[in-house]
């Protein structure tokens, strides 16, 4: 590996940010490939024990559909690896000759090879979180300009075990990502409390709040040591939020649910009771605080257009089911 490998190696995430030693060590098991133009790198549903980083050239990442994505050198998004998913969720396909790089897929995760854990209480070394976050299929809702501000809008915080990061029924000032550590998410219900979920290195949680405008729906806590990424509310609002959240009018609605093609339906996310009260025919009723359970439920092909009363549920049911990768869209409410 020449020295002109090993500078443009060093702009990429998370080689960036690792000491001289570590990257020594890190590119130990990597290897850098000449790809003529037209040639397949990986396949999707693919195992692949590598990532794969883009140092020159330009690719075409091809989903199911046969529908593409190009990434070229020189683009916020070719500073992280193509695909950092096994098995592959797409077909990557030089465009170009391209040269990659590639690497042991711990390396992808921020952790560098051979490197012992250190004891510091945190649970595991921790992944490269903004990989992990731009891999989420929210981003291909973000305007390429909006990348490079969203990451440099991130805070760091570090945490000790048992501190609380989110208190439930305060308001929301703050989406974060778990960069190490482990916390937990519980809610409160009259006198019990309720263990909703654990969340590693990689996940995110906060923006319910952000996205409803209402109080915390439950609390965060952290299980050990760790270090939380997070966003300010404006900043998620506008760098984030606002490209997710589309929405279309009653009448587009009605073509998209006549048409079929794809399958379009209404969901409305109204607790049962209001749904008693007014019902909407044709609609299926998952009320919001159990959209994300009821996921799997959902079909991954079918479009889904939120609705509640007007308020912001609907909002943030499009921005979960766009964050799992569905396709939602909210129903705009039509003034009277």
């Amino acid at each position: 590996m020449d020295s002109l490998d090993i500078e443009l190696i060093k702009k990429l995430v998370p080689f960036s940010s690792m000491s001289t030693n570590d990257l020594d060590s890190a590119l130990q098991g990597a290897i850098v490939t000449m790809y003529p133009e037209g040639k397949m790198i990986f396949k999707r549903n693919e195992e692949d024990t590598n990532a794969h980083w883009l140092l020159a050239g330009a690719i075409d990442l091809l989903d199911e559909k046969f529908e593409a994505k190009n990434r070229k050198v020189g683009d916020d998004a070719a500073r992280f690896p193509f695909d950092n998913n096994t098995p592959h969720r797409v077909t990557a396909i030089t465009t170009e000759e391209a040269k990659v790089l590639s690497a042991p897929r711990d390396i992808a995760r921020g952790i560098p090879a051979n490197r012992a854990p250190e004891p510091n209480g945190i649970a595991d070394e921790g992944v490269d979180w903004m990989s992990t976050l731009l891999s989420s299929p929210l981003f291909e809702f973000i305007p390429p300009t909006n990348i490079q501000a969203l990451f440099s809008k991130f805070e760091e915080q570090k945490y000790d075990a048992g501190d609380v990061v989110i208190t439930q029924g305060e308001p929301g000032d703050y989406f974060y990502v778990i960069q190490t550590g482990i916390v937990k998410v519980e809610r409160s219900m009259g006198n019990k409390t309720q263990l909703q979920a654990e969340l590693k290195a990689g996940d995110n949680f906060g923006q319910d709040a952000l996205i409803s405008d209402v109080p915390r729906n439950a609390s965060v806590t952290m299980l050990n040591n760790g270090i939380l990424m997070r966003l300010s509310a404006p900043d998620f609002e506008s760098l984030l939020m606002k490209p997710v959240i589309e929405s279309i009018n009653e009448a587009e609605a009605a073509e998209m649910i006549a048409a079929g093609d794809p399958k379009t339906y209404l969901l409305d996310v109204r607790n049962p009771k209001e749904v008693e009260i007014d019902k909407r025919i044709g609609a299926i009723n998952v009320p919001l605080l159990l959209l994300r359970k009821n996921l799997p439920k959902l079909k991954p092909d079918a479009v889904y257009i939120t609705v509640c009363d007007g308020g912001k549920r609907a909002e943030l049911a499009s921005y979960i089911l766009n964050e799992k990768g569905f396709t939602a869209y909210v129903l705009k409410q039509e003034s009277s």
